[in-house]
């Protein structure tokens, strides 16, 4: 299985890395040992073995200390950001989940078949991308399908706003904005299927050739990225105007 790269807080991940270094509890039990070896030398008059004790307890803890430092902060971090991935896939799984059930309610197919599409084919393209060899050159391209696949998203759910809020409407004014909607609902199916070409195109490239240069494939995401932003702009009009429409009315 191969894990799939999320955002991750990277003051988080420091945190963390910080506190393995400098808090783990076999640092932090031979520091604590050392000093509290040191104070009941210090009550008993000065004793020679619980003064040894205490400069082994606290030496032994800060040499420790830096070996970690030295030698594993490498894995460390490894696994600091290991975490913090798992965190962010599980978050987003249930923000997506959360979405597909509120998507059922539109009583829309497409809205949840979109949605269906753009997971599978982020996890395709992940999977691809994340191959010996391939990652790194791919890390553009990752950020733009990502960004893509985050502003589809976004997209899917201004119209079930859209489609809430026609809930709220009656006569002309929900055909209204019934239509606009439905115009944006092919703008989104539009992107999906683009997108979805692409990773297509992507895959079968690094299938023939790893060595593949990916810039021709950064400029059509670039401008299917474009077209992804023109229609969450246009999503977010409808909803002001339709907005300013409805307090104009109950003032």
């Amino acid at each position: 299985m191969v894990t799939q790269r999320r955002n991750v807080n990277v003051d988080t991940v420091k945190r963390k890395v910080i506190a393995e270094l400098f808090f783990a509890p076999s640092v932090v039990l031979a520091i604590v040992g050392g000093m509290s070896a040191g104070m009941l030398s210090w009550a008993m008059g000065g004793n020679s073995s619980m003064t040894m004790a205490a400069a082994a307890g606290i030496l032994g803890g800060i040499g420790w200390m830096m070996t970690r430092i030295i030698f594993k902060i490498e894995s460390i971090t490894e696994g600091a950001m290991r975490f913090e991935q798992e965190q962010a896939i599980k978050a987003e799984k249930k923000q997506l989940d959360e979405l597909e059930q509120r998507l059922i309610g539109d009583g829309d197919d497409r809205t949840q078949d979109y949605l269906t599409l753009l997971r599978s084919v982020r996890e395709d393209f992940q999977e691809t991308a994340s191959q010996p060899g391939v990652q790194m050159r791919s890390a553009r391209v990752r950020e733009q399908v990502n960004a893509i696949f985050n502003a589809t998203i976004d997209q899917l759910r201004h119209s079930y706003k859209l489609w809430e809020l026609s809930q709220s409407l009656s006569g002309e004014a929900r055909r209204k904005i019934m239509v606009s909607r439905e115009g944006v609902m092919k703008e989104i199916g539009a992107t999906v299927d683009r997108l979805h070409t692409t990773v297509l195109q992507f895959k079968e490239l690094i299938r023939e050739d790893k060595k593949v240069d990916l810039a021709s494939m950064r400029e059509e995401l670039e401008a299917t990225m474009r077209v992804a932003r023109r229609t969450e702009e246009k999503m977010r009009e409808i909803e002001n105007s339709t907005s300013s429409n409805r307090s104009s009315i109950s003032e």
